[in-house]
């Protein structure tokens, strides 16, 4: 009798320790900074990062069905995705970042695993990096570059993106830039995706006509006449490389 006790005692407790690890192993695949730790640390420096917060938003690009054995109940409700804010704290100045798994989950709404078009976690993950990695390169291009020819006021007239030809990359792209060992908060910079032939990236540059309304007349008729400068500024810079699309009419 007591032998039989002591088994039962036992067994509840490996029941224990199951379930606390798969309650452990579950958050720790939903939440991303700790799922993914590793790859936030090449990206953004081990010791640089932090979550500081995260929140659950209700999304407006995909649905979720949910379905009944009698059929007559099934109904659509909206999906939801996570959004983890991260304080880097390697540059000159802290910044708070965002990743989401937002795409990641419009992705599997559309696309069923076995598809070719359907991303990994991982996939998803580096993609929501090279957002942030062109966010700041194309501030780079905007402050650092073009006001070589503009002032600060007309270069804030401006937005400038890193953006690619050609529609979305497929998903293995991304385990591609992954591997690049310029991708990283540091290294990544406009000449970077430029140059690399793993997608056809080029320079946007737009005007922001409510921002350019409130240049005076002459900075404004200085601007719209800067077209060839920012060319020949962007071919001397990027040489051979050099892909960009320029329209200073407004958007």
């Amino acid at each position: 009798m007591r032998k039989n006790k002591v088994i039962s005692t036992g067994i509840i407790i490996i029941l224990l320790v199951a379930l606390v690890a798969g309650a452990g192993l579950y958050f720790t695949l939903k939440s991303w900074p700790l799922r993914f730790k590793k790859e936030l640390n090449t990206f953004f420096g081990e010791g640089n990062w932090e979550k500081i917060s995260a929140e659950t938003n209700e999304s407006k690009m995909y649905s979720v069905h949910h379905y009944f054995s009698d059929g007559l109940y099934d109904y659509d409700s909206a999906g939801t995705y996570t959004k983890w804010y991260l304080l880097y704290t390697g540059g000159e100045e802290e910044e708070i970042w965002t990743i989401t798994d937002h795409t990641y989950r419009i992705n599997h709404s559309k696309y069923s695993f076995l598809s070719p078009k359907c991303y990994s976690a991982k996939q998803a993950l580096v993609l929501e990096l090279m957002e942030i990695s062109c966010d700041i390169a194309a501030e780079d291009v905007q402050y650092n570059l073009l006001t070589k020819v503009l002032s600060e006021e007309q270069a804030e007239c401006l937005r400038v993106n890193i953006s690619y030809h050609n529609g979305n990359p497929s998903p293995s792209f991304y385990d591609q830039l992954a591997g690049q060992d310029w991708f990283n908060v540091n290294e990544s910079n406009a000449e970077q995706y430029l140059k690399t032939d793993l997608y056809e990236f080029y320079i946007d540059i737009l005007l922001y006509d409510y921002k350019f309304s409130k240049l005076s007349e002459a900075d404004q008729e200085e601007l719209l006449n800067s077209l060839d400068a920012i060319e020949q500024l962007l071919l001397d810079t990027y040489g051979e490389y050099a892909d960009y699309e320029i329209y200073l009419g407004g958007i």
